[in-house]
């Protein structure tokens, strides 16, 4: 029997006995005795009451593809401490014909073993519950004395024993240069472009995590402008989990967050904090909200996929990533004319409506169509080689885990990333599909028709046509547009 095993725990920190080594040593010893096949590991670090695993997801998507007979986990706990989730993956798995063993007994499917399954489901949201609150009044004991509890302290400082340290970095002096380049007149953007231009790490970077971006935002900029904790006061408590199952956090109100007044060395002087309050008061940009162009949300440039802005004085769009982030984040300095990507617009539609509108090259059409067709279905042939390709990759790096070749980070950073690729061929193949099927289409050459005809007569592209014909536009840093339309154009030079 083909078996995939999940091994959890909380935190990157976890050092109770249940460790994912030991974990592992007890599914390997179990499927042993039971002769069964492990063709799969999955691990997460994460919290059992979330959904949002990348290890929790790839086995259930995988399970869905059929890659394997039975789950094995230690406990129900490791793969769901929240029971609306538990019995979610107890449905899944029943609708898949997929069985689920948990070696603390709460289900056994092979067995018929499913009695105690909602018991065990409660228990587990219940402890959950009842530790959070456990958690949640130690911190507010703590914060009531002064101590910090964030996970992370403020840029600029280090934590040793609940109290705030200035540290002995750079980062103080880039939190005293934001204050003062902001009283200077500086724009917050500006001021974050330029931090990103000189490579100083993020906060992100500096707390070390996972996800953490090279790039500052204006509004990391402004939390830091407005963050008390520069001056040597605690604001604490502004806000909390709705729920130990929910990843949804709710503000609270400032009368009952918790404030401490100068419980740590300050960077900020007072009177430059309230002087740069007063600034971002006045400066709050209270005016009608912008104008959105024809082609906002359509267009993106083709070197850093973020979308272009219009601007009003050079009369185009330009890439949004170097407008925000400076050249080094994206080269492309290109300003697109409205009016070209119109013209190249109807340039593309009016030879395929004279196509359509003539009877004697409807022939001529169907025949473009068939090789359009013939074309979708070699790029989706080839998708689907990459999908079957990397798939049996993430079985490698199993292979290589297993064998000790690669350590348990390499085999998570290789199995997300290979995640990620399939993810995208997946969504690329259902598109490929859809176009497929327009080309089968005996009406497609009249419905197309009758639509560009309206457009056309028009001799005009309003927002809900343009939406209706265009998904998306790419523009790279050399002004070569590529225009993706809703549907199949058998004229269009890929």
């Amino acid at each position: 029997m083909r078996c995939a095993v999940y091994a959890r725990v909380s935190t990157n920190m976890d050092s109770q006995a249940t460790s994912i080594e030991n974990q592992i040593d007890i599914f390997n010893n179990y499927a042993a005795q039971k002769n069964w096949e492990i063709v799969k590991v999955y691990i997460d670090k994460k919290t059992g009451t979330k959904s949002n695993r990348p290890g929790l997801k790839a086995l259930i998507e995988d399970g869905k593809d059929g890659e394997y007979d039975v789950i094995l986990a230690k406990e129900l706990s490791r793969l769901a401490r929240n029971g609306k989730l538990s019995y979610e993956l107890r449905d899944i798995c029943q609708f898949n014909n997929i069985h689920i063993v948990c070696l603390d007994n709460s289900i056994n499917t092979l067995e018929g073993n499913v009695q105690n399954f909602g018991l065990f489901a409660w228990l587990y949201e219940t402890e959950s519950a009842n530790s959070s609150r456990r958690n949640k009044q130690a911190k507010k004991v703590k914060a009531q004395r002064g101590l910090y509890i964030g996970s992370h302290p403020p840029y600029g400082y280090s934590v040793d024993n609940g109290v705030l340290k200035i540290k002995e970095d750079n980062t103080p002096n880039i939190i005293r240069r934001i204050f003062s380049d902001y009283l200077e007149g500086i724009g917050m953007d500006t001021i974050a472009k330029n931090l990103t231009a000189e490579e100083v790490l993020t906060p992100a970077q500096v707390a070390k995590k996972s996800n953490a971006s090279t790039q500052w935002h204006g509004s990391t900029i402004k939390k830091i402008l407005k963050n008390r904790h520069y001056i040597g006061d605690l604001v604490q408590g502004r806000s909390e989990m709705i729920s130990v199952t929910s990843s949804y956090r709710r503000e609270i109100d400032e009368e009952n967050q918790i404030f401490n007044e100068n419980t740590h060395e300050s960077i900020i002087e007072k009177e430059t904090f309230n002087k740069v309050q007063e600034f971002l008061q006045r400066r709050t940009k209270s005016g009608t909200a912008p104008q959105k162009h024809l082609f906002t949300n359509l267009l993106y440039c083709e070197e850093c996929q973020k979308g272009m802005w219009y601007k009003a004085n050079q009369k185009g769009y330009r890439c949004g990533g170097n407008l925000r982030h400076g050249d080094t984040y994206c080269l492309n300095k290109t300003a697109v004319r409205e009016r070209e990507l119109i013209d190249v617009i109807m340039n593309d539609l009016k030879p395929l409506y004279n196509t359509l509108k003539e009877e004697s090259f409807l022939q001529t059409f169907l025949k473009k169509l068939n090789k359009k067709k013939h074309q979708i279905q070699k790029e989706l042939e080839k998708t689907q080689s990459e999908i079957d390709a990397l798939k049996q990759k993430k079985l490698e790096y199993v292979h290589l885990y297993t064998d000790n070749i690669i350590s348990k980070e390499e085999l998570i950073e290789y199995r997300d990333l290979t995640d990620n690729n399939i993810k995208e061929l997946q969504t690329k193949k259902v598109q490929l599909n859809e176009k497929v099927s327009e080309c089968e289409d005996e009406n497609y050459a009249v419905s197309i028709g009758i639509k560009l005809k309206d457009v056309l007569s028009l001799d005009a592209l309003t927002p809900p046509i343009l939406h209706s014909l265009v998904e998306k536009i790419t523009c790279t840093h050399d002004g070569n547009i590529h225009i993706h339309y809703t549907f199949v154009n058998p004229l269009q030079v890929e």
